[in-house]
């Protein structure tokens, strides 16, 4: 496809969904008292980087830290998450700064830039992708995550930023940086794999047919040394390439739990069913613990199942369709056999590790303009979660 040109309008359009969010960020802090650049005592990742300048692989006063996901190999603490956003989390740590706050508000403004980019790529209106990117942003449970910087949702906030930019190379083919950063992607959560090799079908079989090997290798070579430093990481840590340290984490090690089970299944998807009611006095209730219905928190999957929908009456829907949506379905049995589905959470925090496939199926789709109801939609979307930030201040 020819590159689109990033005309005024669109330059305009951008600025003003970037506003939104940073008002909305702004806000939130304001309501919290202030704490936009207020250390978060749970960012184990600035953490993790200073101990790396200080020449450790473990955290030296992990025993003072209980508060925190800590695993415990050998009398020794680890950071128990891939280390990918402990990497960005150095110049901070090099500088003495610690706004973990700041630095979450910063990853969500440049995951609103690539979704709009990706969108720009595919030559939509500026309206249109103003409107994609709000929606996967403002418009979803990203907004709380992208409230809070403490370790989990900054991963999940990195995750969605680095295969949002990868994904936006990849439409333009420029492949070697999008699997770089697909990679660094699945440094933040590793179920994004399957989103990398799904995407990685296309170069590998056009290299195969054309006898490209050099293309091959130039496009394998960074997401392999990513690959190959990630598991060197964590065989030096627990003598296992492919142990982050979960493993070893006190509750699982107590308890006798597995952190991944077939038996989770069942009860998560069911959890996943749970609704937001009103009761008789017209107070929202809904679950704080292991998730609730996802497209009340998320309604871009609502109007990602009516284009589904509409893509089969219209006999649009072909096999890289149905590759998406296997993968997108299969992503989320992954994630579901986690033993707690994110704990403690406003909405359904784990699903928007499925939002790049559902926005890679109206990337396929172009130029579709959203409709009033997926406009509303988006709307109540960003109030909801707005709503939602707010809400967990006080609960």
């Amino acid at each position: 496809m020819p590159r689109a040109r990033f005309t005024k309008q669109h330059a305009a359009a951008l600025a003003g969904g970037l506003g939104l969010l940073a008002l909305a960020l702004l806000f939130y802090h304001s309501l919290a008292g202030g704490t936009l650049l207020a250390e978060n005592v749970y960012d184990s990742y600035l953490l993790q980087a200073q101990n790396w300048l200080a020449g450790r692989m473990d955290i030296a006063d992990g025993a003072s830290r209980p508060w925190l996901e800590l695993a415990v190999f050998e009398g020794r603490y680890y950071l128990s998450f891939p280390p990918a956003p402990s990497v960005l989390a150095l110049p901070w740590a090099a500088l003495g700064l610690s706004a973990g706050n700041l630095t979450q508000a910063v990853y969500a403004l440049v995951a609103l830039a690539g979704v709009y980019l990706c969108f720009w790529q595919q030559k939509y209106s500026p309206a249109a992708c103003a409107f994609w990117a709000v929606f996967a942003t403002v418009g979803s449970n990203f907004l709380w995550m992208a409230c809070y910087g403490g370790v989990w949702m900054e991963a999940q906030a990195l995750n969605l930023c680095f295969a949002v930019w990868g994904i936006f190379f990849y439409l333009r083919r420029q492949e070697v940086p999008a699997f770089f950063l697909l990679a660094a992607a699945v440094g933040c959560r590793p179920f994004t794999a399957l989103l990398a090799a799904v995407l990685f079908l296309r170069p590998l079989f056009e290299c195969v047919r054309q006898r490209r090997w050099g293309r091959l290798a130039a496009v394998s070579a960074l997401p392999l040394a990513a690959a190959m430093a990630l598991g060197w990481y964590n065989w030096a840590r627990f003598g296992s390439p492919l142990e982050f340290g979960r493993a070893y984490l006190p509750e699982f090690a107590r308890e006798g739990y597995a952190q991944f089970s077939l038996t989770y299944l069942a009860q998560n998807l069911k959890n996943l069913l749970r609704p937001v009611t009103l009761d008789a006095a017209l107070d929202l209730k809904f679950p704080m613990f292991d998730g609730f219905l996802p497209v009340a928190a998320t309604p871009l999957f609502l109007v990602w199942g009516a284009g589904q929908v509409r893509a089969i009456r219209k006999k649009s829907f072909d096999l890289r369709d149905g590759i998406l949506l296997a993968g997108l379905v299969f992503t989320l049995l992954g994630l579901c056999t986690h033993r707690t589905f994110g704990g403690w959470q406003f909405g359904a925090r784990y699903t928007m590790d499925l939002v790049p496939w559902a926005l890679l199926f109206f990337l396929r789709h172009p130029p579709a303009e959203p409709g009033p109801g997926a406009r509303w939609l988006c709307a109540a979307g960003v109030l909801f979660n707005f709503y939602g930030a707010v809400y967990l201040l006080s609960h």
